[in-house]
């Protein structure tokens, strides 16, 4: 029976993937999807001796679940708060359960995962998002599908914004990238159509991201890029790499200097917008520092408590178009500390990752190409996060904790468990190092 439970608990994040959606049914579900939580902590306790395994991120996510319960004491709307309080909840059982798995297998299940997860939402956005010129001609392609559809469940008159669409790609977009340019001979090894289904699928997603008009998306994957490709080219490339990018920049902000503040962030909303937003979350957060105003409450008391004066009241303000302002709206100070705490974690372990990757010459191991998808990943996604937002608890935010699983998971692969790492293939005038067996070879007479 144990043996059993045991086995049953390497699927379990295929369990979580399923709980997805059951925050956003009808209340029971909710409940439902809390239940099968907590019966997998009492099986981690009885069959692994532990509730949660230790990560760099146990404090922070700690402060994180106490703050999400002082929020949840403080809410004003029981059921405006509960989906997204259980979709946090079901993202952080996410994460361990990644974080474990990964500790006893192999990591790119988890990463051909979240590839195909990102295709899905690919999908997804074709079907359920309303194209704006010049891309109008993705809403015929997208009725051409035989599941096409316009009533996604909690969506705005049944559509998915383009800026959230935008956001989730810059979580994708970089990781295939990284993977497709460093796995590319690996991959065209294993199958050449696999390899060429993969290449086309990241570049059709680029396409799409661009699509959405979102420029902070646009900016974010630029950025992102630049880091990729700063993997994979040598010092003197890296130079030239970093010359263009900055040239670029000072191009783009004299360019974006004579815009008006409507067209620098690229939707109706625009800059001016936003800066409103900014300012009554700032006064939210000065009257309520320790509570916040609950999960997902900012949308209900802004126009109430805060009111707008260049926005009108009829319009949703679903968040505050910034991430980190968002999560000390939903969990207070505290809960934005600790929600920085993770960013900041997750920098320092693929430094890390990476500095012991350059130590132990394995530049061409497979992690590598991980830890620059990674990196790109979630680089785009802090950028876009200044100008736009994928609250904690959205629908699509499971796709973060499944990024900073890898991290967590990558960094024990190469730094703890003491796996093997130098694989590539490197000549000497009088060592070749091949597969990792040192031949000592003799120079050869003239």
């Amino acid at each position: 029976m144990l043996n059993l439970i045991r086995k049953a608990l390497d699927w379990e994040w295929l369990l979580l993937l399923l709980l997805l959606p059951f925050p956003f049914l009808p209340q029971i579900f909710p409940v439902l999807a809390l239940l099968i939580i907590v019966l997998l902590l009492i099986a981690h306790k009885l069959i692994l001796g532990y509730f949660i395994p230790p990560t760099p991120y146990n404090a922070a996510i700690l402060v994180m679940l106490l703050s999400l319960g002082v929020s949840l004491w403080a809410t004003f709307e029981f059921a405006l708060s509960l989906p997204k309080i259980v979709s946090i909840i079901v993202g952080i059982t996410l994460f361990f359960s990644i974080v474990r798995l990964n500790k006893e297998r192999a990591i790119w299940t988890i990463a051909g995962v979240f590839i195909a997860l990102g295709i899905m939402m690919v999908v997804v956005g074709l079907v359920g998002t309303q194209w704006q010129p010049p891309f109008a001609f993705l809403n015929r392609l997208a009725e051409l599908l035989p599941f096409a559809a316009n009533n996604f469940l909690g969506t705005a008159e049944g559509f998915i914004n383009a800026n959230e669409l935008a956001g989730v790609l810059c979580w994708t977009v970089p990781f295939m990238m990284a993977l497709s340019i460093g796995l590319r001979q690996r991959l065209w090894q294993i199958s050449p159509v696999l390899y060429g289904l993969i290449v086309a699928s990241t570049l059709f997603t680029a396409f799409l991201l661009v699509a959405t008009s979102s420029r902070g998306g646009v900016l974010a994957f630029g950025i992102s890029i630049i880091l990729i490709l700063g993997f994979f080219v040598n010092g003197r490339w890296r130079l030239v790499l970093a010359s263009g990018a900055l040239i670029s920049f000072l191009i783009l902000f004299s360019y974006g200097r004579n815009l008006v503040a409507d067209d620098i962030v690229g939707d109706t909303l625009g800059l001016s917008g936003r800066i409103e937003i900014w300012s009554r979350a700032f006064l939210v957060l000065q009257d309520h520092p320790l509570t916040g105003v609950s999960v997902n409450g900012f949308r209900r008391v802004v126009h109430v408590l805060y009111p707008l004066f260049g926005i009108a009241d009829e319009i949703d303000i679903a968040h505050a178009h910034n991430h980190l302002l968002q999560a000390g709206l939903d969990l207070g100070l505290p809960g934005l500390i600790s929600y920085l705490a993770l960013w900041i974690i997750s920098a320092i372990l693929l430094i890390a990752t990476f500095r012991h990757l350059i130590r132990r010459r394995a530049t061409r191991h497979p992690y590598y190409s991980l830890v620059a998808g990674l990196g790109g990943s979630l680089l785009a996604g802090w950028i876009f996060g200044l100008f736009d937002a994928i609250a904690l608890g959205a629908r699509p935010s499971f796709m973060w904790w499944i990024l900073i699983g890898l991290t967590a998971s990558v960094h024990y692969a190469v730094v703890y468990s003491g796996e093997h790492l130098h694989t590539h293939r490197r000549v000497t005038s009088d060592r070749v190092v091949m597969d990792n067996n040192p031949v000592t070879t003799r120079p050869m007479r003239p």
